[in-house]
Order: C-alpha cells, then structure tokens, then sequence
C-alpha cells in the first residue's frame, strides 16, 4: 500500500514471481508465506488473509536463507530469532548472533544519522482499549501547550520546543518552530531550553550552525547543573568544536554528566574508556558506561556492549547477554516498523491490513507482534478460514516462550480445549502451573478450576480452594472470575 491501494493477492502472486528470478526482498516475503501457509495467491484477498493453509517450513527455510544471504535485513532477522530459539533449526546463540550483527550495525548506523530511528511503539492491542483515542488527546493536549506556550507560559514553551525539535506520533518535525520557542523560554531562564538551544545551535538544527552560541547556551546550562549542559561543552571539547580539542576537560565535563544521568554521556564516557582518550584504555570501564546507557536504550551503546562482549574484554566471551542487545537493537530499525503500521492500521479500524503487518514482524521475532497477531485472530477482529487456529496457537507459544504470561495462559487454554492443537490437559496444566509461578492470577483460577474437576491432574479440593483463594486476592478481576465459577 504504499503510494497506491494494497491488493495482498496481487503482491504474493508478484512476490513468488520476483523470488524465482532471485531477488531477495521477494525470496524473503514468500518465506514468510511458506512459514505461516500463505503461499498460495487464493490464500489472500485484497486487504489481507482469508484463509491458512498447511505451512511448508522446508521452502520457507530456503527462500530465508538465499533471502538473508541476499542481504534482506527482515530474513536475517528471521533465521536470527530462529536461531535463538531452536525453531526450524539448531538452537545456537553464535548462529544467532551472526544474523543479528548485520542488521544491528545497520541499525546503529541509521542512529547517528539526522533523522534517526523510525517510531516503533510497543503497544499491546490485550491492554490498547481507547488507545485511538487517547493520540487524539495527545495531540489536543499538544495544542494546549501551544497555546499556554503562545501565552508566555516557559514550561510550556520548553515543552512545545523539545517535542517539535524531536517530532513524536502524529508531530512532525519543526526545527524553525522548536527554535523559537525553545529561545523564548530560555531567555526566560529555562535550563532545559539553554541546553537544547546548545544542541541545536551545534548541529545547524533550524538555524545556521554556530559553535560559540552552542558553546554560550551549554555553558550557562552547565552553570545551572544541567547533565545536557556539561555533556554538550564535553562534546565539544572532545571533538574540537569551536574549541581547542581537549581530551582531559571533555572527560571531566562528561563524566559529570554520565554521574547527572546523562545516556548520551554514558555512551561517550565508554568510547572515551575504550579508545584510550583522555584516561588510559580500559575496556571493562568502557563496557560498564555502554551498559549503563543501553539500559537507557541507547542504541549506539546496546551495539558497542555487545561488540565487546562478544570480544571477551576482561571476561571469558559472553555471547547470550550480546545476543539479547543485538535482537533488541535490531527491532528498533525500519525492517521492524512493520509492528508500528500494524498499529496505525488497527486503530484506523483496517484489521485484516493490521493483521498482514503484525505477521510480517512477528516472523521476525517481534513479540509484541506475536501476541497482537494471535489477539486479532482469536478475538475474530480477522476471522480468515482453513487453519486460522492452527496459526494463532502458533503465534501465541512463540510469545510465550519469549516470556509473554498471558500468551501463556492462552497456550494452556489451546492445550485444554484442543484449539489449534491436540488436546492434553496434562500439559495444559502444566503451562497453567508455569504461568501461575509468574503470578498470572488467571493461571491461578485455572489450577484451581483443573484441580476441582481433576482435568489433567489428580482432583483435590483442597487444593483447588488454595488457588482461588490465590486468584482473589491477586486481583479483583479474578476474584469476579472466582465468585462466578
């Protein structure tokens, strides 16, 4: 769908065309539809999937694999998870981590660059109720701002400036606008302005590039205590801006700020260690700042810790730690925005488009895509014919071995009623058992709804009441769930 009306028909039909003459986008898109038993053209309409059929893991392999050695960022990110996880081939963390690497440098590459890291929201469509409406108060509450900011209000003003500066969901950029109310609040006295307004004025951001204003505005930042004022003066005295280039201040004024809470200055501080500037090389110190900003989502720094994990700085090489870094950066890059049109899709009411989108990252390891895909399926948002269940209980263990409970609790459900799966209450019970260690008062009626009937496990009352009794004074939804079983 983009620039003209989709017609996923027409486009699988394409794609298994394109992926016999070699491409590799193509090979990639009809492994995903060997995997999930979409290959056939009739398996779709124009809007989406109306029906699944028996999957072919044997082709889907293939066309990732010539895919991902193509160089189709989606089909690495595939094999990658795969990997990881054992599905379709060995479990093996290096194998893993082979296929992640390429599209995690891609990713922290994309980072440095002006526009930086496409939006990708983690929202979950089993908690999302009135999430719709809750952008549109966003963006009233944005014109509000703008309006208070208009008025002279410099809280509003900084506010209005750093979201224009930055853009978010439904706000596109504005430098010149960011610039002039960002100015008006710094002049007001606002240290979180005076340290942006250094930001911009060192990177040419709606106006033109002037080291001595940036150096002006992240001085009397820094003068007030901001960690963003020391780490811009730190920055550019680490990189000769406007000043005389200076290892040993620029370490002094960033590492203040990496002390201040400063992600950008943890990041930096662990190139400073790594690189030998201004301190002695020290690659344990480097890893303990880059692990300090990625826990800030830094994504520079997720990749640099795990470079260094993988070499084995100071410590034996730690692959599984890297391996969970690599996978989380790569998922903030456009080969996983499919996770964010799913979205737009659902909450424009197009819910088999939403459905198409959530498929494509949920083969890519996204679990939040997993879970979203199997909760259009099972709540009949999509309600595609043939083996629909099949699929969604699919979607709903791949989530719940990436830690999703209540994904979980929805595989136990499968396992006892024999949706999508052979029917076995004694594994039901068990998945019941699992979720109920992770305290899902939901897994916690179940047991006890299993143990009062002896459905999988010996019956005993007893115990039974111990796990209601659990599940209502865990939450009072379940305590209505309780009082009505």
């Amino acid at each position: 769908g983009d620039g003209i009306e989709p017609h996923q028909a027409l486009a699988t039909a394409l794609f298994d065309h394109a992926a016999a003459l070699g491409d590799p986008q193509a090979q990639g898109q009809m492994g995903l539809r060997y995997s999930l038993g979409l290959q056939d053209a009739r398996s779709w309409d124009k809007d989406g999937v109306v029906s699944f059929g028996e999957p072919d893991p044997d082709q889907a392999m293939l066309h990732y694999y010539f895919a991902a050695t193509g160089g189709d960022a989606l089909s690495r990110m595939v094999l990658g998870y795969r990997h990881m996880h054992g599905i379709g081939v060995p479990r093996s963390c290096w194998s893993a981590v082979a296929y992640y690497q390429q599209v995690a440098e891609q990713v922290a590459s994309l980072a440095t660059q002006p526009r930086g890291l496409p939006l990708i929201e983690r929202i979950r469509l089993i908690t999302a109720s009135g999430h719709g409406a809750r952008l549109d108060r966003q963006r009233e509450v944005l014109q509000y701002y703008q309006y208070s900011a208009d008025k002279g209000n410099v809280d509003a003003q900084t506010a209005v400036g750093q979201v224009l500066n930055f853009g978010t969901h439904g706000v596109e950029r504005d430098h010149s606008a960011a610039l002039h109310y960002l100015t008006r609040a710094a002049k007001s006295g606002d240290v979180d302005a005076m340290a942006h307004l250094g930001h911009m004025h060192a990177n040419g951001f709606g106006t033109p590039q002037d080291y001595d204003a940036a150096r002006k505005w992240f001085r009397l930042a820094a003068d007030e205590g901001s960690a963003s004022g020391h780490f811009g003066l730190g920055f550019m005295h680490l990189n000769g801006l406007g000043v005389s280039a200076d290892a040993d201040a620029a370490f002094k004024l960033i590492a203040k700020a990496a002390n201040q809470g400063s992600a950008d200055a943890a990041f930096y501080l662990g190139v400073m260690y790594e690189r030998g500037l201004g301190r002695r090389p020290n690659k344990e110190r480097a890893l303990q700042y880059y692990g300090m900003a990625a826990s800030a989502n830094h994504a520079l720094a997720m990749y640099n810790a795990a470079m260094l994990q993988l070499g084995g700085h100071g410590a034996a090489r730690q692959c599984k730690p890297a391996l969970a870094l690599l996978k989380q950066l790569s998922e903030r890059g456009p080969d996983a925005a499919a996770l964010q049109r799913g979205h737009e899709r659902f909450f424009n009411s197009q819910y088999s488009q939403a459905l198409v989108h959530y498929l494509e990252a949920a083969e890519a390891g996204v679990e939040v895509a997993q879970a979203n895909a199997a909760w259009l399926l099972h709540r009949g948002y999509v309600a595609p014919s043939g083996l629909a269940a099949n699929a969604t209980f699919a979607l709903l263990l791949r989530s719940a071995e990436q830690g999703n409970v209540p994904s979980s609790v929805m595989v136990a459900d499968a396992y006892l009623y024999g949706n999508g799966v052979e029917q076995d209450w004694t594994r039901a019970a068990a998945v019941y058992y699992d979720a109920y260690l992770e305290r899902s008062p939901h897994a916690m009626w179940n047991l006890g709804y299993v143990h009062e009937f002896g459905i999988g496990v010996p019956k005993d009352l007893s115990l039974a009441r111990r796990f209601y009794a659990m599940a209502r004074h865990t939450t009072r939804d379940a305590s209505v769930a309780t009082m009505l079983a």
